[in-house]
Parts: structure tokens; sequence; C-alpha cells
């Protein structure tokens, strides 16, 4: 039994030019994520606190969720939004703000965040 004769121009594969490419786009890929990671982190504590504040039945003005927040900021590490960021219409508590990440000296990534409380039933 002969095996096959294998020629250069029948071997296909992934070069080391290739591969950099493919290792520099993951590299940057990842950095990005890495340093977004934080700020989407501070928004799901903003969401989650909006929501438990939102339900709340001892706070009833405006003025009182406000304040809630801002005790509550403290306990979850939220430096971003602050009660009076915050816009409450007919029970539902919602908050806009944007982060501006810092890639490198000249590259940022700016990130709108828009949370809001669920609906009470």
């Amino acid at each position: 039994m002969k095996c096959p004769r294998v020629t250069a121009r029948a071997q296909h594969g992934l070069g080391v030019l290739g591969f950099l490419l493919v290792l520099t786009a993951v590299g940057i890929i990842g950095m990005v994520g890495l340093k977004a990671l934080p700020s989407y982190m501070e928004f799901f504590s903003i969401q989650s606190t909006i929501n438990r504040i939102a339900h709340d039945p001892m706070l009833q003005s405006d003025a009182d969720i406000r304040a809630a927040f801002d005790r509550q900021m403290h306990v979850d590490m939220i430096s971003t939004v602050h009660g009076r960021d915050l816009s409450v219409v007919g029970g539902v508590v919602t908050v806009r703000y944007q982060k501006t990440i810092p890639l490198t000296d000249s590259i940022s990534l700016l990130i709108d965040f828009d949370a809001a409380s669920k609906a009470t039933q």
C-alpha cells in the first residue's frame, strides 16, 4: 500500500501572519471586554437597586426614593449615578447615563446605559 504524496500546495493551515492577526484581534476584543466589565457590573447593580427601591411599599414620595437610592449606592459601590439623577414617573424609576472608558491615550469607549424598574403588577 502506497502513501499518497503530500505536496506543499496540498497543505492548508494557519500561517504565522494569520496566527498573529487572529491573536491581535482576540487581544483587542479581550482588552475592550475587560475594561468594560466593571461598568456593566455597576449597571447591573444599579438595575437591581432601582428594582428593589421601586417595589418598596414604605417609599411613597420621589424624595424618599431618591434618598433610599443614595443610601443604597454606598452599600452597592455605585459611584456613577446619584439619587438626583433618577426619574420617577408613575411608579417607574428610570435613569439614563453615559460611561466613557479610556482604552488608550487617544481612544475611548462610550457606552449609553438605560436602567428602569420593572412595572408593578
